[in-house]
C-alpha cells in the first residue's frame, strides 16, 4: 500500500502537535522507519512544555520506561509498506492512519480547529493496538488521558501586563456589549455553542459596567469574551467564543486581551482561565500557565 486518500490531510496542527510529530518521527527513524501508533505516543511523552510537561512531572520515568520497551520488540513478521502522509517524511501504518482519522474526527465533533495532544491521546488508545499497549503496560493510562485531555484551569499574571498591539481589521469592531446587544448576543452564543453558558452571559447583562467585549462584522456578532460571568467569581475570565467560520483571524486574540486590560484596570494581579479549551491559544496568547492538580 503506497497512498491513501484520506480526508485528515486537511487537518491542522497546533504548534506543539507539530513538535510531537516530529519526535514521533524521530523515534520511528531509530527503529521501524514506519511510524506506528507507539511512535506518536512516545512523541508526547518527548515533549515538555503545557500540559506534556505535567505528564513528565507525574512520571518522570514515563518516557525512558517506554523506550526501553520499544528497543526490544521484534521486528513484525507481516512488516507494512506504509502509506504516504503529508504530515511526515516517513510512511504511517494504517493503524496510525486510523488515530489520525479518529483524532480528526473528535477535532470536527467538538468543534474544534487544531490537532492537540489531548484528541490525538484518545485516538490512540482508541484503537487498541497491541504494540501501545504493551509499551505502557502497568503505566496509569487514564491519568495520563485525563493530564492531557481534560480542560484545566490556568491563570495569567497581570502585573506586568500591557495591552499588545493588534494588526488592524478595518471589517470587524470590537468592542463592550451593551443592553442592546442582549438579544442577538445570546441567540448567537446558542447557536455556535449551546446553552450552557446563557447564564453566564445573562450575569454580564445584569451588571452595571458589563464585563462582556463582542467581535462585530457588518452589524453580525462573530465573537464575544467575559470575565467576572461565572458564578458571579471575581478574576475570573471566560466564557470566550468565536464563530467556528471565523476561528484563526486573530478575533479569539483581540477579544482576550481587550478583557485581560479591564481585569488589570480593576487592580486584579491575576487572572483565572477557567475550564480552558485550547489551552495552547492561552499559552501563547498571553503566557497563561496551568493550575497542575496532577502533582
Amino acid at each position: 500500500m503506497d497512498s491513501y486518500e484520506w480526508n485528515v490531510n486537511l487537518m491542522k496542527l497546533s504548534e506543539r502537535m507539530k513538535r510531537i510529530f516530529k519526535f514521533a518521527e524521530i523515534e520511528a527513524h531509530q527503529s521501524s522507519n514506519i511510524i506506528y501508533p507507539y511512535h506518536l505516543l512516545l512523541g508526547i511523552f518527548r515533549e515538555r512544555k503545557g500540559v506534556c510537561a505535567e505528564v513528565f512531572l507525574h512520571n518522570p520515568k514515563l518516557y525512558g520506561t517506554c523506550k526501553e520497551r520499544v528497543q526490544k520488540f521484534h521486528p513484525l513478521s507481516n512488516a507494512e509498506q506504509g502509506i504516504e502522509s503529508e504530515y511526515f517524511d516517513l510512511k504511517i501504518s494504517l493503524t496510525t492512519m486510523q488515530v489520525l482519522e479518529n483524532a480528526s474526527k473528535r477535532m470536527t465533533r467538538y468543534k474544534q480547529v487544531y490537532i492537540n495532544e489531548g484528541l490525538l491521546i484518545k485516538a490512540i488508545f482508541d484503537i487498541n493496538d497491541e504494540r501501545t499497549k504493551a509499551m505502557v503496560k502497568g503505566v496509569q493510562v487514564s491519568t495520563i488521558i485525563e493530564i492531557l485531555s481534560s480542560p484545566r484551569d490556568m491563570i495569567v499574571s497581570l502585573r506586568d501586563y500591557t495591552l499588545p498591539q493588534f494588526t488592524p481589521n478595518k471589517d470587524v469592531t470590537i468592542r463592550k456589549a451593551s443592553l442592546e446587544d442582549a438579544n442577538p448576543l445570546k441567540s448567537f452564543v446558542e447557536a455556535e455553542f449551546g446553552n450552557g453558558w446563557l447564564e453566564s452571559i445573562n450575569n454580564g447583562l445584569e451588571a452595571d459596567n458589563i464585563p462582556i467585549y463582542i467581535a462585530v462584522q457588518r452589524g453580525e456578532i462573530l465573537g464575544f469574551a467575559c470575565y467576572n460571568v461565572v458564578r458571579r467569581k471575581k478574576g475570573l475570565f471566560g466564557p470566550m467564543g468565536t464563530a467556528m467560520s471565523k476561528r484563526t483571524l486573530g478575533i479569539g486574540y483581540m477579544l482576550l486581551h481587550r478583557c485581560l486590560k479591564d481585569m488589570k484596570e480593576f487592580g486584579y494581579e491575576y487572572a483565572v482561565i477557567g475550564e480552558a479549551g485550547p489551552l495552547e491559544f492561552y499559552e501563547r496568547s498571553c503566557k497563561a500557565v496551568i493550575i497542575s492538580k496532577f502533582i
